[in-house]
């Protein structure tokens, strides 16, 4: 068994209403205690050393003993992604918050390598980040662009909106923004973005002032009705924050538990409220408007799309459902794939040997994890944290409630 660390971030939920500090304390981390002030937003689980976890019985750092042990890792994990040091290639998380982080994006691996070699302590490691959510609870963020033209369609009907650009901007925007010439409508959105970035923060927090009245009034047109309520909600987080208009430019929509996205490197996204299990490169560079915006700017991804696309879990073992069994979510990352494991009150789920490592958090319920082939066995709960080594076989058995966990790994072929 491993502990996982926690870290009090801007936008987490307080004290015990974590979704999984709840329980927390008595899952078996030493002198663990939940400071009822601070945010907590985040649980990783990994090797990165930003919050490397440790093995639960010797207090040892994991990669130590990976480093110690390779084979635990596997020799085809190790030179496929040029691991060292006792690394794993993907970062394992639960995220709990209730207000919105800002817009960020993550860089692909030249970018990674650049900024990490200019700016070592803001950009921690040389890597890149995609990463998947899977939505634990009803969940809202904000994600890639607009379509341009809807751009443009709120550009026509939203005035406060309109008024942060330079008219030529916006009449050369609508011009292409339905032009079927892709780059065009790339480049007239770059331009907007850039613009926008450059506001002045006073113009655009009297502009929202005049919106957040209007809205308020019940004066909005049909084309924002659409997004009134997200404009609100935000606005209510941040008051005054010229951020607010990004539910202008950005995609908004909502996950229910068991969907599941990917981000893109360079691609912009703000988690709003929700819990999530979060997998991704082993990697903790963000780039985020807030501090870094030149930086920002030239490393977004300008791909306009109407909305996300939810990966869609296949059956991990046979039979599997969302309510039994295990689904596997197998986004476009080399690095990672995730489980979702539901095994019934008093009943087993079997895994096969996967081809590298892999770490399990039990989210809900009580049961065992079994290997050696019955010879091993490990009682577990919410919140308590398992690595397992490539090539083991294991099985999962429920006590008296339902046992439900996750669990990602990394394979090659």
């Amino acid at each position: 068994m491993t502990e996982p660390v926690f870290r009090t971030t801007h936008g987490g939920r307080k004290g015990a209403a974590h979704w999984q500090l709840s329980s927390l304390t008595g899952a078996g981390i030493p002198d663990f205690k939940i400071d009822e002030s601070k945010p907590y937003a985040e649980m990783w689980m990994g090797t990165h050393p930003n919050a490397p976890t440790r093995v639960f019985s010797t207090g040892q750092l994991l990669s130590e003993h990976l480093a110690a042990h390779p084979e635990l890792v596997g020799e085809s994990i190790t030179k496929r992604f040029g691991l060292e040091n006792g690394q794993i290639p993907f970062l394992f998380k639960v995220l709990s918050f209730d207000k919105a982080l800002p817009v960020q994006i993550h860089p692909d691996k030249p970018t990674a390598e650049r900024i990490h070699s200019e700016n070592p302590r803001a950009y921690a490691d040389p890597n890149h980040k995609p990463e998947m959510a899977l939505a634990l609870s009803d969940f809202s963020a904000l994600c890639g662009f607009l379509p341009t033209f809807q751009v443009s369609e709120f550009l026509s009907a939203v005035p406060e909106f309109a008024s942060l650009f330079p008219p030529e901007l916006i009449t050369h925007f609508t011009l292409v923004a339905r032009s079927p010439d892709e780059s065009e409508r790339k480049a007239a959105l770059k331009n907007l973005f850039s613009s926008y970035a450059a506001v002045d923060k006073e113009i655009a927090s009297a502009q929202l002032k005049c919106l957040i009245e209007r809205y308020q009034a019940g004066k909005e047109s049909d084309e924002e009705k659409v997004v009134k309520s997200l404009v609100l909600r935000l606005y209510e987080m941040y008051p005054d924050d010229s951020g607010v208009f990004c539910a202008f430019i950005l995609n908004h929509f909502k996950l229910k538990p068991g969907n599941a996205f990917s981000v893109a490197t360079g691609e912009p996204h703000a988690y709003i409220t929700g819990d999530i299990i979060e997998c991704m490169a082993t990697s903790d560079n963000t780039i985020a408007t807030t501090s870094t915006f030149p930086t920002f700017l030239s490393n977004v991804a300008y791909n306009p799309t109407p909305g996300k696309t939810v990966i869609q879990p296949t059956m991990f073992t046979r039979g599997s459902t969302h309510t039994n069994g295990s689904l596997l979510y197998n986004p476009p990352i080399d690095e990672l794939a995730v489980m979702q494991v539901i095994v019934a009150k008093g009943g087993v789920e079997s895994h096969h040997k996967l081809r590298g490592p892999s770490i399990a958090v039990v989210v809900e319920g009580e049961g065992t994890v079994v290997w050696a082939e019955g010879a091993k066995r490990l009682g577990v709960g919410k919140g308590q944290v398992v690595f397992i080594a490539a090539g083991t076989e294991v099985r999962f058995s429920a006590f008296e409630t339902e046992f439900k966990l996750y669990r990602a790994f990394v394979e090659v072929a």
